[in-house]
């Protein structure tokens, strides 16, 4: 069995990387969260949907706080 690795991550840190995650699916988080919704995503976009797990991991971190953008 694998060994897991604790990753420290300041508030700071978290925002930075959700923003990061953001501007590399397109930027425009809600209207991504529709079309993932109604299974309207480019293959470019499927790929995003990575990012969209990634983001609400975040957001959970942060507490629901989000950035705005």
């Amino acid at each position: 069995m694998g060994t897991a690795t604790v990753e420290v991550l300041s508030t700071d840190d978290a925002e930075r990387r959700r923003a990061e995650i953001l501007s590399a699916a397109g930027g425009d988080e809600q209207s991504l969260r529709d079309r993932a919704a109604q299974y309207a995503l480019s293959a470019r976009e499927l790929a995003a949907l990575d990012a969209l797990d990634a983001l609400d991991a975040l957001d959970y971190l942060l507490g629901g706080h989000r950035t705005e953008n």
